[in-house]
């Protein structure tokens, strides 16, 4: 321990860059973490069964209330749940530690992995594009799998990439890079089944077909894999196979994995292409250097590093093209290898200069108007106008932020300093794209989109309160002491509410509220106004007379609908 703080010094002295990119992304992701509610129904789900594992101490089945819940393996559940058990079962912020430490993960095996392959300043840049942006950004506050999973797939990378490295130029490959390939690779199949072994099988025949050569993967010691993955996976999958007589692993790859292939799950089918439009947002804002970057790749497409990270890229992209549901995240696990390739390649890059347009007097209209179509769509001028685009997009973002804000119940104030924020971050990248050469304007454009993400996520989003009705709901049941008495809802089923309220809240419908009510004098029932009419016309013919004990108002985002919910309780 004494060795590893003596050593920061001379790290500073080396890497002074990386430690300041360590301060921004701390300011980037921090914020938020522990007094921001549940951000959508797959958080709070992960949330409420990561606690159930805690209360009920079975580590083996994953489940929502009495529900199986069977969408993941358990891996990640194991790290939110002893997250939960150190720091508080009930605090939204144990369950996103995993998250928080894949999120600096990703920015530290990029910038290990670009350090090999470019110099310091633009090995720093490539973290600052993979660690600052805006999908790391969110995955790293919330209590899901994209983060950690991204991590484990990154250190899977780094050690195939050393592995056919060392290979490709005769030395000896040591079997730690192989002991981290296939141990990274089992707890990526724990964390979220199938995609860590499609990236690693997808980029290695990638690499076979891109140099026609197959005998690294010998150096790769497939049969340590074999033992390694086994030993590692084969206990959980018997054990809840055991445990579930074979449901979990029913459900997951019939219910979830293959509806997912087949069409698109909980309306989530776009067409094809539609990851190329997520990557301007999800990536952002280092998707403005991504054109300038292309021109250079496609010069450079037959060097070994270039080939290893497009056979990366490429084939995983095609797949997830192709799958009828799709979400921003799914580009997660090969955006590093972009962000090493733009770095790499865009950052040397000068300003495109688009071709003048020539007329003459004996020229034709046609030959004119074929002229011109030539110039609009040539290389130059197709970079221009995405670099122009991505620009729009960070003045757009922070205007919806400002916008959600003054709708929502939130601080116009912060929502304004995160629309400056997202504005100044478009106009040092138009500086910058006008001065490549000048180096200061990337860096405060990402300095200025680590402010957007610190008040985006630490402080407006919080601050919705029309948002976040689930807490809003505890705190009225809290001021009139109802918090101890059996609770039934109906029409209002977010799992945020079951995570605020605790594993034994009812989630009924109307007329079983109804029954529930009449049941006990103690009991409360929680009802969506579109539910309520049913629910009262049972009590009426049940001739049970009820008392109100307030309204909470917002607006179901996941629904896209506003709500009121009524609190009663039998008088």
């Amino acid at each position: 321990m004494f060795s590893l703080f003596t050593s920061i010094p001379q790290l500073w002295r080396k890497y002074p860059a990386f430690f300041i990119l360590t301060g921004v992304m701390m300011l980037a992701v921090l914020p938020g973490v522990t007094h921001l509610p549940p951000m959508d129904r797959d958080e709070a789900r992960y949330m409420q069964a990561s606690r159930q594992m805690v209360e009920t101490g079975d580590v083996i089945t994953i489940r929502f209330q009495d529900e199986l819940r069977a969408k993941k393996p358990a891996g990640i559940y194991w790290m939110q749940s002893a997250s939960a058990w150190l720091f508080g079962k009930d605090a939204p912020a144990s369950y996103r530690l995993p998250s928080v430490i894949g999120g600096f993960g990703i920015m530290l095996i990029t910038f290990m992995m670009a350090r090999r392959m470019m110099p310091p300043m633009q090995a720093t840049f490539a973290a600052a594009f993979m660690g600052l942006s805006l999908i790391t950004a969110a995955e790293a506050r919330l209590a899901k799998t994209d983060a950690m999973l991204c991590l484990l797939i990154m250190v899977q990378q780094y050690a195939l990439w050393m592995i056919t490295t060392l290979d490709r130029q005769g030395k000896y490959v040591s079997g730690r890079y192989a002991l981290m390939l296939w141990v990274s690779l089992a707890l990526g199949i724990l964390v979220k089944g199938p995609i860590a072994p499609a990236v690693l099988v997808l980029t290695m025949l990638g690499v076979i077909l891109l140099e026609r050569r197959w005998q690294w993967v010998l150096a790769t010691r497939p049969l340590m894999g074999l033992v390694v993955v086994t030993l590692l996976v084969l206990p959980w999958v018997l054990l809840v196979t055991a445990a579930t007589n074979g449901a979990f692993l029913d459900i997951a790859i019939k219910g979830d994995f293959i509806n997912k292939l087949q069409s698109g799950q909980e309306s989530h089918g776009m067409p094809f292409g539609t990851h190329l439009i997520f990557l301007l947002i999800v990536f952002w804002p280092g998707s403005l250097i991504l054109a300038r970057a292309i021109p250079g790749i496609w010069a450079h497409r037959k060097s070994p590093t270039t080939r290893f990270l497009l056979a990366w890229i490429i084939p995983f992209w095609v797949m997830i093209e192709l799958t009828p549901t799709k979400l921003p995240h799914y580009s997660m696990p090969v955006l590093p290898a972009i962000a090493l390739l733009i770095a790499f390649f865009g950052l040397p890059a000068k300003p495109p200069v688009p071709p003048r347009i020539r007329t003459y007097s004996d020229q034709s209209s046609a030959a004119f108007g074929w002229h011109l179509i030539k110039t609009l769509f040539s290389p130059p001028v197709l970079i221009i106008i995405y670099e122009y685009l991505v620009l729009v997009l960070g003045v757009v973002l922070g205007m919806v932020i400002f916008i959600a804000a003054s709708l929502y119940g939130g601080s116009l104030i912060w929502g304004a300093l995160a629309f400056m924020l997202a504005t100044g971050c478009s106009v040092l990248g138009w500086l910058w794209r006008r001065r490549a050469s000048r180096p200061v304007y990337l860096a405060a454009m990402l300095i200025s989109a680590a402010g957007f993400h610190a008040v985006t996520f630490g402080a407006v989003l919080p601050g919705m309160d029309d948002l976040h009705l689930a807490p809003r709901i505890k705190a009225e049941l809290a001021s009139k002491n109802l918090l101890d008495h059996q609770i039934a809802i109906a029409g209002y089923h977010e799992p945020s509410l079951v995570f605020a309220l605790g594993q034994d809240v009812l989630l009924f419908t109307p007329d079983q509220a109804a029954v529930f009510l009449a049941e006990a004098e103690g009991n409360i029932a929680i009802i969506e106004d579109r539910s309520a009419p049913l629910f009262l016309d049972i009590l009426g013919d049940l001739n049970i007379s009820i008392i109100q004990h307030g309204a909470i108002e917002g607006y179901n985002y996941s629904r896209g609908k506003p709500v009121r919910l009524v609190i009663y309780t039998r008088q």
